[in-house]
C-alpha cells in the first residue's frame, strides 16, 4: 500500500473513512460515484444493535449500505464471512453484481489481496498468512456460520416463500454468533407473516435486553434527502388532506405526490402509495389484510416496561388502595402450545388500563388456578373471570376451593366462567376494539398489543381447541377481562395481606 498517501494510511484504520473513500456505487442516475452515506443511513449506523429488523420505504439505501458495509469486513476483518440472503436469484444476482461486485471491481488496492470469484456469487479474500474472509449472495441460507448476515426484502421473501424464510429464521439467524451482526430490511408486504410479526413484536417490546433479541427500526420516506431539492408544487385536494393529517412541510407533499404520480398506472393507487412509501409504521402494512382493529388507533398505544418479572407474571403497576381491578383469565392445556394467561385491569382510571399480565404455556389447568389466586392476593381478591371452555372448567372448579366464590364471575344462568362462542367472542373483541379505536384504553402491555396487531377477522370463527388455534391468548384474557368493566367492585373489606 505505499502509494497511498501518508495521511490515507493513517486514516486506513478508520472503518468510517474507508467507507465513504474507497468504494464506489451507481446513483440513482446510474453514475459511478464514491459512496456517501445519506441521514437515513447515518442514523441506522447511529442506533443499530447486533439484531436489527428495518422497516422503510423505498430508495433509502439499505441494501447498497449493508453490501459496501459487509464487503469492508470482508477487505479488512480475517476469518470473517457473511451471507447476503435475498428473495429470489435473480435479486440475489443483481446484487452480487451491481453492488458487490461492481465495488470490488472498483476497489482501488483490490490487487493485493489473493481473491477468488466463483460463480457461485461469492467473493472470497486471502490476506497472505493462511487467513481469508468471504462474502456470499444467496436466496436461502447456507450451512456454516457466519459472522454477517443480511436479508433484503424479507416481507416478500416470507410472502413468495414462507417456508423458505421460516427456514432462514430457524436455521441461518441462530447459526449467527452473539457477537456477530444481524440484519433484516424489508418493505412492507402484507399485514401478516413473519417479517410482520418480527417487527411489531420487537417494535412494542422496546428497546432489547440482550444481544440476540431484536431491535426494529422505521425509515419513511420522509428520509429522503431528495425533499430538500423538490420544487413545490399546487397538489390535488386529497394530498392537501394527508399533508394536514401528517403535519407535512409543502416540499415534503410535493415531493410526495411526485413520487405517487411516478408509479406505474396500475400501481397509482393510496394502497401502493402507502406500502411503498409509508408515513407510520401502522401505514405500512395497510396494504392488504382483513385486520380486526384499527392500525392507526393502535399506533397511539404507549407500551411500557413492566415494573416486575417473575414466575411468568409481568407487573406494570403496583394495588393502589381503593382501585376496581379485574382479572381476565384464559386457560390452556398446558403442554407447551397455546398458554394460559391473565390480563388484569384497572376500571379506576379515566382511561381502563392493564397492570398486570401472567402467561405460561407449561401449567396445567389446575394449578393456573394457584396462579391467579396468587396475582389475585396482591390485588386484594378482585373479581375474576375464566374462560370455562374446555380446560377451563378445571381451572374454575380448583378455584371455587381456594378463591372467595363471590369474587368469581357468574353470568345470567349462575354458572361460574365466561364463555366464549361465536357469538360472544366478536361482542368482547369489537367493545375492545371500541375503547382502542375512541383512546379510552390504555393496553400497556407489548405483548397484548402485538397480539391485537395480528387479529385478522377471520380469526373471530376460530375458538380454543380448533387446529387453527393462533396464539391470542393474552388478547382474549384481556378482552375477557374488559367485559366485566361493569361488575367490578371496590371491596370494603382490606384485610387481605398486600406483599410490598
Amino acid at each position: 500500500m505505499n502509494d497511498l498517501r501518508p495521511q490515507d494510511k493513517e486514516r486506513l484504520g478508520s472503518k468510517e473513512w474507508r467507507i465513504e473513500h474507497f468504494y464506489k456505487i451507481k446513483n440513482k442516475q446510474k453514475q459511478l460515484v464514491v459512496f456517501k452515506k445519506n441521514k437515513a443511513q447515518r442514523d441506522f449506523e447511529k442506533n443499530r444493535h447486533s439484531r436489527n429488523i428495518i422497516l422503510k420505504s423505498r430508495q433509502l439505501g439499505f441494501t447498497t449500505l449493508e453490501a459496501v458495509d459487509m464487503l469492508d469486513d470482508t477487505l479488512f476483518q480475517r476469518n470473517q464471512d457473511s451471507l447476503f440472503i435475498a428473495q429470489d436469484l435473480e435479486t440475489a444476482k443483481d446484487i452480487f453484481d451491481n453492488k458487490i461486485k461492481l465495488a470490488w471491481d472498483n476497489f482501488a488496492l483490490n490487487n493485493r489481496y489473493e481473491s477468488d470469484l466463483n460463480s457461485a456469487r461469492r467473493l472470497k479474500v486471502g490476506f497472505g498468512d493462511k487467513t481469508s474472509s468471504s462474502i456470499a449472495v444467496d436466496n436461502s441460507g447456507r450451512a456454516g456460520t457466519f459472522h454477517r448476515l443480511h436479508i433484503t426484502e424479507f416481507a416478500r421473501l416470507c410472502k413468495m416463500f414462507p417456508d423458505k424464510a421460516r427456514e432462514v429464521l430457524e436455521g441461518s439467524i441462530p447459526a449467527v454468533p452473539t457477537e456477530g451482526r444481524v440484519d433484516i430490511e424489508s418493505t412492507a408486504d402484507g399485514s401478516d407473516g413473519l417479517f410482520y410479526d418480527l417487527f411489531w413484536n420487537a417494535w412494542d417490546r422496546g428497546e432489547p435486553k440482550h444481544k440476540t433479541q431484536f431491535k426494529s427500526h422505521f425509515y419513511n420516506w420522509r428520509w429522503d434527502e431528495e425533499i430538500e431539492t423538490t420544487e413545490i408544487i399546487d397538489v390535488p385536494a386529497e394530498f392537501k388532506e394527508y399533508q394536514r393529517k401528517h403535519n407535512l412541510t409543502d416540499k415534503e407533499i410535493s415531493y410526495y405526490y411526485l413520487k405517487f404520480i411516478s408509479l406505474g398506472e396500475t400501481e397509482r393507487n393510496w394502497k401502493t402509495m402507502k406500502k411503498e412509501y409509508p408515513t407510520t409504521p401502522e401505514e405500512a402494512f395497510e396494504s392488504s389484510g382483513n385486520k380486526l382493529f384499527d392500525g392507526e388507533k393502535l399506533g397511539l398505544q404507549i407500551s411500557k416496561q413492566p415494573i416486575k418479572e417473575y414466575n411468568n407474571f409481568r407487573i406494570f403497576e403496583d394495588y393502589k388502595l381503593g382501585h376496581r381491578y379485574a382479572m381476565g383469565c384464559d386457560v390452556a392445556e398446558g403442554i407447551g402450545k397455546d398458554s394460559s394467561t391473565i390480563a388484569l385491569w384497572d376500571f379506576t382510571p379515566a382511561k381502563p388500563k392493564i397492570v398486570a399480565e401472567y402467561a405460561n404455556n407449561q401449567v396445567a389447568p389446575d394449578m393456573f388456578a394457584y396462579e391467579i389466586k396468587n396475582l389475585g392476593d396482591k390485588y386484594e381478591l378482585p373479581l375474576v373471570a375464566v374462560e370455562r371452555n374446555n380446560h377451563g372448567h378445571t381451572t374454575i372448579s380448583k378455584l371455587k376451593e381456594i378463591y372467595p366464590e363471590r369474587h368469581i364471575y357468574k353470568d345470567e344462568k349462575e354458572k361460574y366462567g365466561w364463555q366464549t362462542n361465536l357469538v360472544s367472542k366478536p361482542k368482547m373483541l369489537y367493545e375492545l376494539n371500541t375503547g382502542i379505536n375512541e383512546e379510552l384504553v390504555e393496553l400497556v402491555s407489548s405483548r397484548i398489543i402485538s397480539e391485537v396487531r395480528r387479529y385478522d377477522k377471520d380469526d373471530l370463527r376460530i375458538l380454543k381447541g380448533d387446529e387453527e388455534t393462533k396464539h391470542y391468548d393474552l388478547l382474549i384474557a384481556a378482552a375477557i377481562g374488559f367485559q366485566m368493566k361493569n361488575y367490578a367492585e371496590i371491596k370494603e373489606d382490606y384485610s387481605v395481606f398486600i406483599p410490598e
